[in-house]
């Protein structure tokens, strides 16, 4: 396995290098439909939330920004999202973490108020799981694929609903994170190549608000397999491309619009690999599942609560914590 010398990406932020090709973007349920995936374009959005940020202005009027997505992975309405993506609503709270907390983002009385979309319906949010601002983002708005991989830029958020409602959710996978050491979790790394490369589906709200999905390749990791990124670099040989069936022709790297910040990644079987947190034009930052659980849930827990989290395929459940030593 060839480690990366050649990628001084700890000195780079996430512009990266520019690039003629531009990665492919996903807008019609038929153009899905013949990627040979096993989701439908209604499935994935069904289970996506677009996150939005009304603000008041000066005449008492209410004005509305997309902000960034989510993707939601409990019947109750649990969802994941970028920690940068629900800043303003943790205003004040930069210096603590929250775990199986309620942090109403929606309450009328703040300057700022959050909604979340899914399909035709609006739902108000609260945060139940986040960690310190200097463990998410430390306060930045651009990273190094250094910064990206030791931080943890997501939260755990909920939909709040006045009437029961279920819905419709990601179904996640068991996973060994035996490999993955959250009592040190800024610990240094190189990247490498990942082996094989991985194609996934990136699902989120563009600038415009429509829903669009990306597709592309994850090529590199760290050997936790903390994150991954889509990187617009050729790591791999021809001889080994083709013993995996990739195209030798193939465009690496993944175009991530504006506001897609916390959307789901999953691969062709429908499995979810982790979040968007960073990208551009022809590059992605992604933050992988096992690490958002394996921060903000356990498998012991109040047991006459029903699970917050339930893994397939032998329905193991996990529950939110109350106390993380991290």
């Amino acid at each position: 396995m060839i480690i990366l010398k050649l990628l001084c990406l700890t000195a780079i932020v996430l512009s990266w290098l520019p690039s003629q090709a531009v990665a492919k973007i996903i807008t019609k349920a038929e153009d899905l439909a013949a990627r040979g995936v096993k989701f439908t374009w209604p499935e994935v959005k069904s289970k996506s939330l677009m996150i939005v940020l009304e603000y008041q202005e000066q005449n008492g009027a209410w004005r509305r920004a997309n902000l960034g997505s989510g993707f939601l992975i409990s019947p109750d309405g649990l969802f994941v999202t970028a920690y940068h993506v629900m800043k303003y609503c943790l205003v004040g709270q930069e210096l603590n973490r929250g775990l199986s907390v309620k942090i109403d983002c929606s309450a009328a009385h703040r300057p700022v108020r959050y909604k979340a979309v899914n399909g035709e319906r609006e739902f108000d949010i609260q945060i139940v799981s986040f960690l310190k601002e200097a463990d998410s983002t430390h306060g930045k708005s651009f990273h190094t694929p250094d910064e990206i991989i030791k931080q943890r830029d997501f939260v755990i958020g909920k939909v709040a609903s006045e009437i029961a409602t279920s819905f419709t959710h990601w179904t996640l996978r068991e996973f060994d994170d035996s490999d993955m050491d959250l009592n040190n979790p800024r610990a240094d790394f190189q990247l490498a190549p990942l082996m094989p490369p991985k194609r996934v589906f990136i699902a989120g709200f563009s600038n415009d608000q429509e829903f669009v999905i990306s597709e592309g390749f994850l090529n590199l990791t760290d050997q936790q397999r903390r994150g991954y990124f889509a990187a617009d670099y050729k790591v791999y040989s021809p001889g080994y491309l083709q013993t995996q069936g990739v195209a030798l022709d193939t465009e690496w790297g993944i175009r991530v619009e504006n506001h897609m910040s916390g959307g789901a990644v999953i691969d062709a079987s429908g499995d979810v690999v982790g979040l968007v947190v960073n990208g551009n034009r022809n590059t992605a930052g992604i933050l992988s599942i096992e690490n958002v659980l394996s921060t903000f849930f356990s498998p012991t827990g109040r047991t006459d609560l029903v699970p917050s989290i339930v893994l397939n395929p032998t329905a193991k459940p996990l529950y939110l914590k109350n106390d993380i030593s991290n």
